[in-house]
């Protein structure tokens, strides 16, 4: 195991800190050693994992321990579609590692760098009214606890630390292995276009209903939005895809290249704003169709770094919640470069989850990392506090346990699991006690 220590940045840059010492285990013995080893310097013990959290969950002055070197598949069972991945696993990956045996995720978010612990963990999601995010397709789990016991467990396996660790913010064990519902592998056509927002938003929870997968995005104050429809196909449909130059164009050129200079201007001159929003919403909606694989058309490439803040709320207040942000977005001048993403899921029963007991529409607020982000991200959470809004657990928001405990109605039954799995508070840090109380 090695052991190194230097300061440490998440991806967005709004957390940043220096751990006493970095871990880096590569076996189920070395991360116990590990645990031990924070007990013994007394100090708290937090695991990252791609680094793509805006909150600061894993930020830590004591022991901070990568996953990097405990990767990969351990089981994957065709008929059940159960699939086994060690901890560290990161999800640009596991679409190569079921595609053998003719498995797939069934959803995806449309960023893939985080491992997929960390992606249960803060409750990470993609969009789709019948598919949950990804806490809601773990089936197992095999867990460390800070005491170094090794378990497993499952609905019917010590069933309330399941439910307490399946999305326990790192806060309940280090998870070894996860065990999930995959679905037999599958194509899906991408259609993209800019649409008026007045209807698409009117549309969009019946549009959740006759498409697999839909989202929107929007460039606030501006009349448009980019819409992005995906049917899922079988294996037997060809692949579509634009030229190569043209992805690269799309993607790199215009999504990356061009949207980062634009922001950065905006940012050194705030008034350019609005105009680099109305030239985004018109210019960066593909027209071309897409057919292939699933993990190739679920995640896009999102190298312009943000801090961000997301919202989920249920699913039948959404035009409601919609109309209140757009209006306080008119009534305070709101000048920002990067939209709102608009995404849908099926209701899960993880105790944490955003979803829990109730479909949900996301809500997603993003702003440029070299501009001061509090303001807005602090509008948005204030404007969608009245609609029951519970806040994505690996982005930016500012609520505490006397909020937390009456938006989540298990917020106490996890506390007491958390408190039992590590009574010593190993797994704890600053941020977590004022999350958890």
């Amino acid at each position: 195991m090695s052991i190194t220590t230097h300061s440490h940045r998440n991806w967005s840059g709004s957390a940043r800190f220096t751990p006493q010492e970095i871990l880096a285990p590569t076996s189920e013995d070395e991360v116990t050693a590990a645990l031990a080893r924070a007990r013994a310097l007394g100090v708290p013990l937090r695991v990252i994992g791609g680094g793509h959290s805006f909150s600061p969950l894993v930020r830590t002055d004591g022991v901070l321990m990568s996953l990097d070197g405990y990767q990969g598949l351990v089981s994957a069972d065709p008929s059940t579609g159960l699939v086994t991945l060690r901890g560290g696993t990161r999800l640009w990956a596991i679409g190569d590692l079921l595609a053998p045996h003719g498995l797939a995720l069934a959803v995806m978010g449309d960023i893939d760098r985080q491992s997929i612990s960390g992606a249960i963990q803060t409750g990470t999601h993609g969009t789709g009214a019948y598919y949950t995010g990804f806490a809601g397709m773990v089936r197992a789990l095999r867990l460390a606890l800070a005491d170094g016991s090794i378990v497993d467990t499952s609905p019917t396996q010590d069933p309330d630390l399941f439910q307490a660790a399946r999305l326990g913010l790192g806060a309940v064990g280090v998870i070894l292995e996860v065990t999930l519902q995959a679905v037999p592998a599958y194509r899906l056509e991408l259609v993209e276009g800019t649409e008026g927002v007045d209807a698409t938003a009117a549309s969009f929870l019946a549009d959740c209903e006759i498409a697999d997968h839909h989202e929107f995005f929007w460039f606030p104050r501006t009349g448009r939005a980019t819409v992005r429809t995906m049917r899922r196909r079988g294996m037997e449909a060809p692949r579509q895809r634009p030229s190569k130059l043209a992805e690269t164009m799309k993607s790199e050129v215009l999504g990356n290249g061009v949207f980062e200079l634009m922001c950065r201007s905006a940012a050194l001159l705030p008034p350019l704003s609005r105009p680099v929003a109305e030239i985004a919403s018109r210019a960066f909606a593909s027209t071309d169709t897409v057919v292939d694989d699933s993990p190739r058309v679920y995640a896009a490439s999102r190298r312009v770094r943000f801090h961000e803040s997301e919202w989920a709320i249920p699913a039948h207040r959404f035009e409601e919640a919609f109309g209140a942000l757009r209006r306080r977005f008119e009534d305070e001048n709101v000048r920002v470069t990067f939209p709102l993403e608009i995404r849908r899921v099926a209701a899960d029963d993880a105790w944490l989850s955003t979803a829990y007991e109730r479909e949900s529409v996301y809500i997603a607020a993003h702003r440029y990392c070299w501009e001061e982000a509090a303001p807005y991200l602090l509008l948005v959470q204030g404007a969608l506090a009245p609609f029951a809004a519970r806040p994505h657990w690996g982005k930016q928001h500012w609520l505490g346990a006397r909020e937390l405990r009456e938006l989540y109605p298990r917020f106490e039954d996890f506390r007491a699991v958390r408190e039992a799995a590590d009574p010593d508070g190993v797994l704890m840090t600053p941020y977590l006690r004022h999350l958890l109380g």
